[in-house]
């Protein structure tokens, strides 16, 4: 028996019944599926609608001409100043001269000419042993010992080196590896276990340093703010995240409750912060909710259904008039009709079958997707706290999780306090070395 004939002899009830389980488990794995492949899903992981080979799109019976290709590197425009990078002041100057000829072997006279190249390279040796003799002396009327004062480091290990052993783990974030290249470039009793105490000795050293930053960023006028998850020790946890152009705070190993961010913001003036859609938020009455997540949506929902499409080209346009107004002066007037223009939107989708969420999450916003057009400078989107967070994601990527409180200092301490210096544009290295020991 067929599966039709067996579908016929079900009863209209029971038919029902099926079509209402189908409906419900199909809405189970749409919800499962969202899970990995949603709008805010990394763009590497997303799945592409436009890789097709461009042949697949042309009919064989298509008498038309293959448009030439385009370089894939064009380069700089015609006209253009040109590029290349800009060397810095040579340390030293090498000559190189020939007194007989190799070709002859006779005697040359002085040069005709020169050509110069510069090049940037390490040292032949890169890491060096030095052995400091300090000598020490005996005061003829006090009779104490004195000694001549040397910036020197508690241990045996340099603050260069220190500082570079910062600079790798916070690339690469591997003991292990950053152990065995310093081995090869000439420290062979370089271990990983030397690689955690250093970190450990800047995570104390930078401390107050990160006390500055956060002091200092509740003082500015907005803040981002954002979360990520990182898992500690098999426990699901969550990464925090305050941010602004200049400066940036994480809060690590911690849950996704609000109390997490009311804690990083306890104590500060007035200020706007700019978030997504999280409801973490909602307490704070001064926010900006972030244009870009619901654009992302929309995009999303728009990409089956033509009515969706249709109100997400004119929120698109709306975003494009708000930007513009977000660089003038308020204009109360003109704030009123973008907002006539979002409700009227979310008038629409209230007719249109599958657009419920996205209604319901343009309701949620209410006015504050307009409150950046009432202060000067704030952004519309969280893009900020979205790329900060990004060195978060890869480490969590190449570790996997926190395992104890050396690993989230790390992140609150050290992170914090290179990604603040990264934002002032600072030089890492030589900010470091201040707090080497």
């Amino acid at each position: 028996m067929s599966r039709k004939q067996e579908l016929r002899k079900l009863s209209k009830n029971e038919l029902i019944r099926r079509q209402i389980e189908l409906e419900e488990r199909l809405e189970k794995i749409e919800h499962y599926l969202k899970a990995f492949d949603n709008p805010h899903t990394p763009s590497s992981k997303q799945n592409k609608n436009n890789t097709k080979k461009k042949e697949d799109n042309i009919n064989e019976d298509d008498d038309c001409e293959e448009e030439p290709k385009k370089p894939r590197f064009p380069g700089k425009p015609k006209g253009s100043n040109g590029g290349g990078i800009k060397l810095p002041t040579p340390d030293d100057v090498v000559e190189h001269k020939l007194d007989v000829c190799p070709i002859s072997g006779k005697k040359l006279g002085d040069p005709i000419g020169y050509r110069i190249q510069t090049v940037i390279d390490f040292p032949d040796k890169p890491i060096k042993t030095i052995k400091h003799i300090i000598y020490r002396y005996k005061d003829t009327i006090s009779g104490k010992i004195i000694e001549p004062e040397v910036d020197l480091p508690k241990g045996i290990y340099g603050k260069n080196l220190q500082s570079i052993v910062i600079m790798l783990k916070d690339m690469i974030n591997s003991k292990v590896c950053i152990a065995k290249f310093l081995q090869e470039l000439g420290a062979p009793t370089f271990s990983h276990t030397t690689v955690q105490n250093i970190s450990t000795n800047f995570i104390l050293g930078l401390t107050p340093e990160r006390n500055q930053i956060l002091k200092e960023l509740k003082q500015e006028k907005y803040n981002h703010v954002d979360e990520t998850g990182m898992r500690i020790d098999g426990i699901n946890r969550y990464v925090w995240g305050l941010f602004s152009k200049m400066r940036a705070i994480f809060l690590a190993g911690v849950t996704r409750a609000s109390f997490n961010f009311r804690k990083l913001i306890r104590n500060a003036k007035e200020i706007v912060i700019v978030v997504d859609g999280y409801k973490g938020y909602d307490y704070y009455t001064l926010k900006q909710r972030c244009w870009v997540h619901l654009l992302r949506d929309f995009k999303n929902y728009a990409k089956d259904n033509k009515e969706i499409e249709a109100q997400y080209i004119r929120l698109k346009q709306l975003y494009e008039t708000l930007k513009i107004l977000n660089t003038k002066p308020p204009d109360e007037k003109e704030i009123e009709k973008a907002k006539w223009i979002l409700n009227d939107i979310v008038t629409c989708l209230h007719t249109i079958k599958g657009a419920t969420k996205l209604e319901t999450l343009i309701k949620n916003g209410g006015n504050d997707w307009f409150t950046a057009l009432y202060y000067e400078g704030i952004p519309l989107d969280n893009n900020l706290a979205e790329r900060e967070l990004r060195h978060v994601v890869l480490l969590r990527k190449a570790i996997g999780c926190i395992r104890n409180w050396k690993g989230k200092r790390w992140i609150e301490v050290v992170m914090s306090v290179l990604h603040t210096w990264r934002l002032q544009e600072k030089n890492i290295f030589e900010n470091l070395k201040i707090y080497a020991t």
